[in-house]
């Protein structure tokens, strides 16, 4: 580790911003670039964190499986700016900035040199990746909350130092943070404990052992009684519990598959979705080991494999999934660095600027979110059902059979119930709640992703509209009905 220590200068952090910023245009769809962000999961968030500005609450007004602080973010992100998705891309730009600037502030510490041009190429790996699907993800969220942590912790984990009260306080709360969004994320400080443990009883200092936990417990508790007393005033603790904790423990995405094949199946994502990252990964661990940091490495490669379990052994993998290990590429990057001799390798503002404009443009290319960009509003079903429902006065939807497509966000529609779209966990409470809304003709429009007319209980509804659209790498047709007394008063 360098004798001095480097601090960011201004400039520096202007251009990390710059990077965020250019980077965060192009790469994910809440960019005002993009006509809407129409990922699923995203417009779950935003129809709960719009109803939040209207009283209602996550769990138990609308029924998600995300934590809290998600829900809070999107509400926030809702007063400001109700009708679009700017308000979650000035919190991703946050992020992005944080993360960032993290990652550099370890590439100065390890290697003593000033490699900004190294941020680009980070930024690029991370959210030009495919597993920055859409963007808006828990995942993106914690990248710097993990890799804050990491710095925290590292004196613990290339030397072997005791960290201190203030340390572990502030682990707390970077824990705490991850707790209340995805709790399944946590799989980092899994991995912490296994080396913290470890390294304190192998040195004989349990009682610091025991203080530096307690002081983890502080932190975390201070995240967390705010939550649980704001949730308990509202009425809706229990519901988020239920929620939240059993049914993604016990009921979500009904794997029937084993442990191993999850995981097998979590490694074939992360090198499909995460190429660079886990190139840099992969040679990073070997770099460490070239160097026979062994301490340094093994530790590194404990709290990866903990991130791996924890976030693929459940069940099988969704595309984003291997996003979260993207907090250790700069952590690697550094041992790969060290290992080719960092006084050799170009550092300034030059190689800084030319690094930026090649992954500037490298960005466009290699984002898989791009395509949406060449479309406007217009051309989305979900602002031209939306078109619909305001000439029919309608006030009541339903998104049927599938995930939120951004339908009541485009119509600017809360909806009134509970089962507002059909997530992962395929719940039969859900399924038939979802039916029953139909059956007493409670909505007066319903969107769905197939053709149901021919179902009893769509008797009540005309199919009017008819759209086909791209979602990712597929076409999506989608199906706007009206229920019978609106059809005859409008159309015939």
């Amino acid at each position: 580790m360098p004798e001095k220590k480097l601090s960011v200068t201004l400039p520096e952090l202007c251009f990390i911003m710059l990077t965020a910023l250019v980077t965060m245009l192009v790469c994910t769809k809440s960019s005002p670039l993009y006509p809407t962000n129409d990922w699923l999961d995203a417009n779950c968030y935003m129809t709960i964190g719009r109803g939040m500005t209207a009283g209602k609450m996550p769990y138990l007004d609308f029924f998600e499986h995300k934590g809290p602080l998600i829900f809070i973010l999107h509400c926030i992100a809702a007063l400001i700016s109700h009708d679009s998705f700017m308000g979650v891309f000035l919190f991703e730009i946050a992020a992005s900035i944080c993360f960032l600037f993290l990652s550099y502030r370890i590439i100065l510490d390890k290697t003593g040199k000033r490699m900004l041009w190294c941020v680009p190429f980070i930024s690029m790996s991370v959210y030009s990746s495919y597993a920055f699907c859409h963007g808006d993800s828990a995942e993106e969220f914690c990248l710097p909350l993990l890799l804050f942590s990491y710095i925290i912790s590292d004196k613990l984990l290339s030397y072997g130092k005791l960290l201190s009260g203030r340390d572990s306080f502030l682990i707390g709360i970077f824990s705490g943070l991850i707790l209340w969004t995805k709790f399944n994320l946590l799989g980092f400080y899994a991995g912490l404990f296994i080396v913290m443990a470890y390294t304190y009883i192998s040195q004989k200092k349990t009682t610091n052992l025991v203080r530096v936990c307690g002081m983890t417990v502080l932190g975390v508790t201070a995240v967390s009684l705010p939550i649980i007393i704001f949730f308990a005033y509202k009425n809706a603790l229990r519901s988020m519990n239920e929620v939240y904790f059993y049914d993604n423990i016990f009921v979500y995405n009904g794997s029937s598959s084993s442990v191993p094949e999850n995981l097998a199946n979590g490694f074939v994502f992360c090198y499909t979705f995460l190429p660079i990252g886990f190139a840099v990964i992969y040679l990073g661990i070997a770099a460490g080991l070239r160097q026979k940091n062994f301490r340094q490495t093994i530790c590194q490669v404990t709290i990866l494999l903990s991130m791996f379990i924890f976030t693929f052994a459940g069940h099988l993998s969704f595309q984003y999934y291997p996003l979260i290990l993207a907090a250790l590429i700069p952590v690697f990057l550094c041992n790969i660095l060290t290992l080719l001799k960092s006084s050799h390798i170009k550092s300034g503002a030059f190689s800084a600027a030319v690094s930026l404009i090649i992954c500037s443009p490298l960005n466009y290319f290699l984002s898989p979110n791009t395509y949406l960009m060449k479309y406007s509003r217009s051309d989305m079903p979900q602002f031209k059902f939306a078109e619909t429902a305001r000439k029919l006065d309608a006030t009541t939807m339903l998104n049927y059979g599938f995930l939120d497509g951004g339908f009541y966000f485009a119509a600017d529609i809360v909806p009134d119930y509970k089962y507002f779209c059909r997530n992962n966990t395929g719940m039969e409470e859900m399924l038939k709640s979802q039916d029953y809304y139909i059956q007493s003709g409670s909505p007066e429009l319903i969107v769905s992703r197939s053709y149901t007319g021919e179902r009893d209980y769509f008797q009540n509804y005309t199919c009017v509209s008819e759209e086909l659209f791209p979602y990712y790498r597929r076409m999506v047709r989608y199906y706007l009905y009206v229920r019978n007394d609106i059809y005859e008063k409008y159309y015939c």
